[in-house]
């Protein structure tokens, strides 16, 4: 299923590919220890690394930090560093991207009427911009973001662009960077 996203653009947004493990705004989020380009393990689990197809070196140094969340995941990283190679970062984020675009694609065209086009069909700013905000929100984007999920899967682009202009969470710089993204086409 070859997408059309651009991942620098998304990879920018999350504040670049991280060897450095960090917690992003731990007193106002549930964010965890944060590896790569945004990839948060407080939202992970053993399990899940191992499913990524992670290699053991990476599940077994990742895995401690699993589930910690907030304060909780700043104060155990500040007793425990987390430090990655280079090529374990790109490792991490091409294992990542790979899973998680597969799934939103699932997700994406059994939600979809017969009459639109299939996600892998669209242009690549609106692939980018719907795979930008299930990085930050999760693949259950009908759940987190309903009204943003009723104007993709009804592929009403304008509404789309409205409501990223007017999303309600604390992102406005990243949702008007995905916004000026899909002014391109709309």
């Amino acid at each position: 299923m070859p997408t059309k996203i651009d991942y620098d653009f998304i990879q920018k947004l999350e504040g670049g590919c991280q060897t450095q493990g960090y917690v992003p705004d731990p007193e106002s989020s549930r964010s965890g220890v944060t590896i790569a380009t945004g990839f948060d393990l407080g939202q992970r689990t053993k399990q899940d690394l191992i499913d990524l197809g992670l290699n053991t070196f990476l599940v077994d140094l990742l895995s401690p930090y699993c589930g910690y969340q907030g304060e909780e995941a700043e104060a155990y990283l500040k007793n425990h560093p987390l430090t990655v190679s280079d090529a374990q970062a790109e490792l991490i984020d091409f294992a990542v991207k790979t899973q998680h675009t597969l799934k939103l694609e699932v997700v994406y065209n059994a939600s979809i009427e017969k009459d639109k086009m299939p996600f892998s069909a669209l242009p690549s700013q609106i692939q980018t911009v719907i795979a930008s905000v299930s990085f930050q929100y999760g693949i259950g984007l009908k759940k987190r973001t309903p009204k943003f999920w009723q104007a993709i899967t009804e592929q009403d682009w304008k509404r789309t662009l409205t409501i990223l202009l007017d999303f309600e969470d604390r992102y406005t710089t990243r949702r008007n960077q995905e916004a000026h993204l899909l002014m391109q086409i709309v």
